[in-house]
């Protein structure tokens, strides 16, 4: 942590931004495998899994902020944001090691009852299938509630930077950059459902570099030619690969944003950006915790039944 000016830390939102689409992804495609796998057993409990990844799924995006770093150290926050991101880091570092182990123990379930598929099974020892569907529920219970931590990590750095927006000697650019991206996404929408041209060659445009590729990207931002600045930041993306561009991975809506930000506040300071809602990521909070809390009290039941029926065989309880 030993970024003194600030210049790093200026990109904390963005690259969280990023990280929390591939995370989304991977996320809600390991949930609805293993949900998958447990189908109905266990009272249902991998229903109330996929209730928890489809919460997520709803975030489309995450709020993210933009601003300078001179800005960042004269409001006082550069300190207190690498606290925070170091306990991100370590939410993060944990998500990953839990993510493992669930992907994991998936793989041995499905290796140790092939025949399985929701609650058919194809095996002569269900005593066993129960345990390991147990253990599978554990494991993505941790990993389900690592995220609600991480979630509320993200959500305590968002609320320290909107200190900024009781400072009246900045200059708010959230409205605008709100809108410019709610015009880029219904821009790449349109793009999503037309067939693919190269802008560049339509427009007898003639890129040399990376710079004079920027350049052609803010004007269009700036006179909301939308459409071939998203043409085009995917074709700089394939000359240009992880350059200023971004990879294909990332949100080139998002990348856009950055690179028009970084252009209009060039040379000055004083100016922050706010995008998306913080409201909408405490309630998205609220409700994988609530969420969680269902999912941990459906497993200890299991785990009680299991008991019982361990102990107590011929019991007609059962799951």
């Amino acid at each position: 942590m030993s970024d003194s000016d600030g210049s790093c830390a200026v990109h904390t939102f963005h690259v969280f931004s990023s990280l929390f689409q591939c995370i989304r992804k991977k996320f809600c495609s390991l949930t609805w495998d293993a949900a998958s796998f447990l189908g109905d057993s266990l009272r249902g409990i991998g229903s109330k899994f996929m209730s928890s990844s489809e919460v997520l799924t709803s975030c489309s995006d995450c709020p993210t902020v933009f601003l300078d770093a001179e800005t960042l150290i004269s409001c006082g926050l550069l300190e207190r944001l690498k606290f925070n991101v170091l306990e991100l880091q370590e939410y993060l570092d944990t998500y990953n090691h839990k993510s493992e182990a669930a992907q994991l123990w998936l793989a041995n379930c499905k290796a140790s009852f092939p025949g399985t598929m929701g609650d058919t099974v194809i095996t002569n020892q269900p005593g066993d299938l129960e345990e390991k569907q147990l253990e599978l529920c554990q494991r993505l219970y941790k990993l389900h509630f690592q995220l609600l931590l991480l979630f509320q990590s993200y959500y305590k750095l968002i609320g320290q930077i909107h200190v900024v927006n009781s400072v009246p000697e900045l200059l708010n650019m959230s409205k605008e950059l709100n809108d410019l991206r709610d015009n880029l996404k219904e821009a790449s929408a349109l793009i999503a459902v037309e067939p693919l041209k190269d802008e560049f060659s339509s427009h007898g445009l003639t890129v040399t570099s990376s710079e004079i590729a920027v350049q052609t990207m803010l004007e269009c931002l700036k006179n909301r030619d939308l459409i071939t600045a998203l043409r085009q930041i995917r074709d700089c993306r394939t000359i240009w690969p992880n350059d200023i561009f971004g990879s294909n991975v990332e949100d080139e809506v998002q990348t856009l944003l950055n690179l028009y930000f970084r252009h209009q506040t060039l040379g000055q300071t004083g100016t922050f950006a706010l995008l998306g809602s913080n409201h909408d990521l405490s309630e998205i909070s609220s409700k994988l915790m609530e969420l969680n809390g269902e999912i941990q009290d459906m497993i200890q039941k299991a785990q009680s039944y299991r008991v019982i029926s361990t102990y107590f065989p011929d019991t007609s309880t059962s799951l």
